[in-house]
């Protein structure tokens, strides 16, 4: 064999390897092939597993993140909105409570409640020598006075400067006793309902009476309504007054019937009298718009202005429960109701949401 010959066959033998090549670079250009076509059958629609997204997609991606970041921002605002709200706004209040004169059932010890008494002669004469008191003198924000005969001529007789301020609010009357009124002690002792009422109060109503749910969800009425009143007073630096002239009454307010959840308490003996019925749970009771019949506060320079002044002429029940929800560790029972026609003076704060009781300046 010539070389030429054998340099043929080598040549050959290259060719040979040369279509090996070839046939394993289409068979590596098949499989990449079916791996292509099955990630393409496996990508969801509109995807592509290997490629980047149309111009379409981009854009619609881009707009879809903007969105979202456009969201998150309002909500972040919202949040902080509601925290800023949520804020509690401190102020202070002088609270000047008076507590009706003597009537003829309170000086018998009988039930008094919504029965509208007179005060007796010779204490509206007793009450008027009170009148020159510090604490009655100056200028009221608020004048309350519960619209029953014997508180409207309480007023009369200790403040008659301030009647023309007053606003009698029927939420501020005395529990209803129902057919208990006008009844003592010794009349109602063996009664089993009566007994009844005095060891299970929150359960048990006098007989065509109010229950103590009502009688303390009409008083929390009103003392919310105050405090926004008086919140809206503080951060906008006073309330524009009204002109005053008739007398403002709040009628009374008429609670829906509803299921009372029994809790049961201790036993307690209570003694009858105005300033002695016994408490329960509270239930809503409809609000009662109270017109506006503010004395504008004045601006002041001072660095600590006078806090506003309110006077609430009322009963012992609802005194005590006064007492009770604004005096830390005092309960109904244990709250001291004054003396019929006594002035009481709170010097009260409210901070973080509570009210507290601030020492009198003397």
């Amino acid at each position: 064999m010539d070389k030429d010959e054998g340099k043929d066959t080598d040549k050959g033998k290259d060719t040979d390897k040369g279509k090996g090549k070839d046939i394993d670079k289409d068979k590596d250009k098949d499989a990449d092939n079916d791996k292509i076509s099955h990630l393409k059958d496996s990508a969801p629609a509109g995807h592509s597993s290997i490629r980047n997204p149309a111009p379409q997609q981009e854009v619609e991606l881009k707009l879809k993140l903007k969105l979202g970041q456009e969201q998150e921002l309002e909500q972040e605002q919202e949040r902080e909105l509601e925290l800023e709200t949520q804020q509690e706004v401190e102020y202070d209040l002088e609270l000047v409570l008076i507590r009706h004169g003597h009537t003829q059932w309170n000086k018998e010890r009988r039930y008094l409640g919504s029965t509208d008494l007179p005060l007796l002669p010779e204490e509206r004469q007793q009450l008027s020598a009170l009148c020159d008191q510090s604490a009655l003198g100056g200028e009221f924000w608020r004048v309350y006075c519960s619209d029953l005969r014997r508180c409207r001529e309480t007023l009369e007789a200790m403040a008659p400067h301030l009647e023309q301020q007053a606003i009698y609010d029927s939420r501020l009357r005395e529990l209803d006793f129902g057919a208990w009124e006008g009844c003592d002690y010794e009349q109602l002792k063996d009664n089993g309902h009566y007994r009844s009422w005095i060891d299970h109060p929150e359960i048990v109503t006098p007989p065509e009476g109010e229950a103590w749910e009502q009688f303390e969800a009409r008083l929390d009425d009103f003392w919310a309504q105050l405090e926004q009143e008086l919140e809206y007073t503080s951060i906008n630096g006073g309330m524009p007054g009204l002109a005053t002239g008739e007398p403002r009454v709040v009628p009374p307010a008429v609670a829906p019937a509803a299921v009372v959840p029994v809790v049961i308490v201790p036993a307690a003996v209570v003694p009858p009298a105005e300033v002695s019925p016994v408490p329960i749970s509270a239930m809503a009771v409809p609000p009662v718009p109270i017109s506006s019949s503010a004395v504008p506060l004045a601006p002041d320079s001072s660095p600590n202005p006078p806090p506003p002044r309110v006077l609430i002429v009322t009963h012992g029940g609802i005194i005590r429960l006064l007492l009770a929800r604004l005096t830390e560790g005092v309960t109904f029972y244990t709250a001291a109701a004054p003396a019929p026609g006594e002035v009481t003076v709170l010097n009260l704060r409210k901070d973080e949401g509570a009210w507290r009781m601030m020492p009198r300046e003397v």
